[in-house]
C-alpha cells in the first residue's frame, strides 16, 4: 500500500528561510533548529515575489482572533529582538509566532501555550505584508 505525502500547509519565502537559518546558526535558542526543521518540512518555499499576498510572512501585520476573545487583535510577526507583546509585536520564536508564520488569511492555527494548554488563533486579514509592498531585501 502506498501513501501519498501530505501537501505542505504553509508558504515561506526564500528570504524568510535565509533569515531564520541565520538566526538558528547564532545558537542560544535551544529549540530553534527543531522549529526550523518543522517549518521547512511543512513548507512550500517560494521566491519573495511569488508569495501570495494573503500569507503571514516575517514583519507582516495582520488582524487575528484568539479563541475565547471577542475582540480581534492587530499583531506583527517579528524577530526576537523586536518582540514586544504589549505593542502587538509577536516573536517568530514564540509558540504563537511559529504557528502563524506562512499561514493564509482565513486560516485557523493551534499552538500549545507554555502552560500546556492548547490555543487557537484565526488570522482574519493581512493588513501589511512586506513582499506585497516590494520589500525583498535581506
Amino acid at each position: 500500500m502506498s501513501t501519498t505525502p501530505t501537501a505542505p500547509t504553509l508558504y515561506l519565502t526564500e528570504l524568510d528561510v535565509t533569515r531564520l537559518e541565520r538566526l538558528a546558526s547564532r545558537g542560544g535558542v535551544p529549540h530553534m533548529l527543531e522549529l526550523l526543521d518543522d517549518l521547512l518540512a511543512r513548507a512550500t518555499i517560494v521566491e519573495p515575489r511569488e508569495i501570495p499576498r494573503d500569507i503571514v510572512t516575517m514583519n507582516s501585520r495582520f488582524t487575528c482572533l484568539l479563541e475565547g476573545e471577542a475582540a480581534p487583535r492587530e499583531w506583527t510577526l517579528v524577530y526576537p529582538d523586536a518582540a514586544d507583546y504589549d505593542a502587538g509585536c509577536i516573536s517568530v520564536l514564540s509558540p504563537a509566532g511559529s504557528s502563524l508564520l506562512g499561514v493564509h488569511a482565513g486560516q485557523t492555527v493551534q499552538f500549545q501555550q507554555p502552560d500546556g494548554r492548547a490555543q487557537q488563533i484565526a488570522v482574519k486579514e493581512i493588513t501589511y505584508q512586506p513582499e506585497a509592498h516590494g520589500q525583498f531585501t535581506l
